[in-house]
């Protein structure tokens, strides 16, 4: 198991370590900014007390540096590294052709891992560049739907978890300006000015890490950028949790990641294996920014007592496939009679996330909604029996939102939130709404372990009412361990050098 590396806490003297033969492996550098370098070393690192390091700016030698001039930084208890500040004496400019550095030991002459990038600002707003986007950014850091046609956002399956996440990343993010990074058809001329006009590239969160994921070239450009490249909150997805072995183009990409940053920060510890079972082992869990997209480092959340919940939003989830569901059929059946009992105990709204059949009765499509209904009806989830309900459902309970700060404004009119998407969940979490998740695959699984969310077993909604699941109580252990991720997740992209807002 790959752990969490340790939070930066504070600066101290460093304590020499015992002298010994330096490794290039032993180190690594975590950020470099036009003030100073984050440099780490190894539990096992023995030789630092002897080991300069050779400071170069603009491919020319500068300066040596010895352990005398490193701060070390307090690492948290248990952590398998150590965190060493080093200031870097002079002053090198924020404007965009500011020159490389470059660290590697003395006496190997190795260059240290993520010891050559352009330099992050210190003070000047970060000129960002996205790799694979979400929707259509507007007033700097909020996401919507493309402008497109009605009938083209119904016919096109795009997930709203998607925008949620990249909005909710953007909102962490402190930045002058996002473009997007062209990772199809770049050419060398986009190399240099990727290069040359901006601070750093990111990976939005998503289920990146998993066999089908289709990269295009983003492998040949992250290896070509010169400046750092984050993933943050990223995670792997199967239907069970095993490991995965990723494809050469995959494994090509979460490569050059690790080889552009510090550390890859993951939504959590099956994340993290998943990696180090493809040989990467610099990753951290972080969680996913949708939890902190409020950007407050502590979280209430609006608990009633069972007599006074009468809202309910329930996230629906038809569209899925073998490496998200385990048993699929199954997994239908019991959404559907759980989505239908809840209708009957509550005022139920059901929240769409990409699904074609559902946005066409939500838009009122008369075309479309005579296709969507015998469509349900062929795949078995309208049936003769439900259909009087399930219609009435889905004729005036359906909610869509075509921007993300839609969901947050109709989330807070609920009470609590359960169903079958992480970011109809999370999102809810975020807003100070309860919510629950169903364990039906890894990556739910995996978030509700890291946050400590509640999360109720797929088969035990299968007769169960909302009543049986949901107590004030269960949520007192994501309040308390929303605070120290939320801390975490701070000093993880601050010993990264990103530029943020928490």
């Amino acid at each position: 198991m790959v752990h969490p590396q340790p939070a930066i806490a504070g600066e101290t003297s460093a304590a020499p370590l015992p002298a010994a033969e330096a490794s290039q492996a032993d180190f690594r550098v975590e950020a470099i900014t036009c003030d100073h370098v984050i440099l780490s070393a190894a539990a096992h690192a023995t030789g630092l007390s002897k080991e300069n390091i050779v400071l170069s700016i603009g491919g020319r030698r500068f300066a040596t540096l010895s352990p005398a001039a490193f701060l070390a930084v307090a690492p948290q208890a248990g952590g398998e590294r150590s965190y060493f500040k080093i200031r870097i004496p002079t002053e090198i400019s924020e404007a965009a052709n500011r020159p490389d550095v470059e660290l590697r030991l003395r006496s190997t002459g190795e260059l240290i891992p993520n010891g050559l990038r352009k330099p992050l600002p210190g003070t000047r707003r970060a000129r960002a560049l996205v790799l694979i986007p979400a929707g259509s950014r507007y007033d700097h850091d909020k996401i919507r739907l493309h402008n497109w046609p009605v009938s083209r956002i119904i016919d096109t399956y795009s997930n709203i978890g998607d925008l949620m996440v990249y909005d909710s990343t953007l909102k962490m993010l402190g930045f002058e300006t996002v473009e997007v990074g062209n990772i199809t058809t770049f050419t060398d001329k986009d190399v240099d000015r990727y290069n040359s006009e901006f601070d750093f590239a990111f990976l939005r969160g998503s289920n990146f890490i998993h066999e089908y994921m289709e990269w295009e070239r983003a492998g040949e450009l992250i290896e070509r950028l010169k400046i750092p490249v984050f993933a943050i909150g990223v995670g792997a997805q199967a239907e069970t949790k095993r490991m995965i072995t990723l494809p050469a183009q995959g494994l090509r990409v979460w490569q050059a990641i690790a080889d552009h940053c510090g550390a890859i920060g993951v939504r959590g510890a099956y994340s993290a294996e998943v990696l180090a079972h493809n040989g990467i082992r610099n990753a951290e869990v972080v969680g996913c920014p949708s939890v902190f997209r409020r950007c407050q480092p502590a979280l209430e959340l609006n608990l009633k007592p069972a007599f006074d919940i009468r809202n309910i939003a329930f996230s629906l989830r038809r569209e899925t496939s073998g490496n998200y569901a385990r048993h699929i059929a199954r997994y239908l059946e019991i959404q559907r009679d759980f989505m239908l009992r809840l209708d009957q105990e509550s005022r139920m709204t059901v929240t769409l996330h990409g699904e074609r059949e559902e946005k066409a009765f939500f838009f009122r499509d008369v075309e479309r909604r005579a296709e969507a209904i015998a469509s349900l009806r062929q795949q078995g989830w309208l049936t003769d029996e439900n259909a009087a309900q399930m219609l009435r459902i889905y004729d005036s309970q359906l909610f869509f939102n075509t921007s993300v700060a839609q969901y947050d404004e109709f989330i807070r009119t609920q009470d609590f939130a359960v169903g079958y998407r992480v970011h109809g969940v999370l999102p809810a979490l975020a807003n100070g709404v309860p919510g629950m998740l169903v364990n039906y695959d890894e990556r739910s699984a995996e978030l509700a372990e890291t946050f400590d969310i509640p999360l109720v077993e797929e088969e035990s909604l299968a007769k169960a009412s909302w009543r049986d699941i949901y107590t004030p109580e269960a949520f007192a252990p994501f309040q308390r361990t929303y605070k120290k991720r939320y801390a975490a997740m701070k000093a993880y992209l601050d010993r990264n050098g990103v530029p943020h807002r928490l």
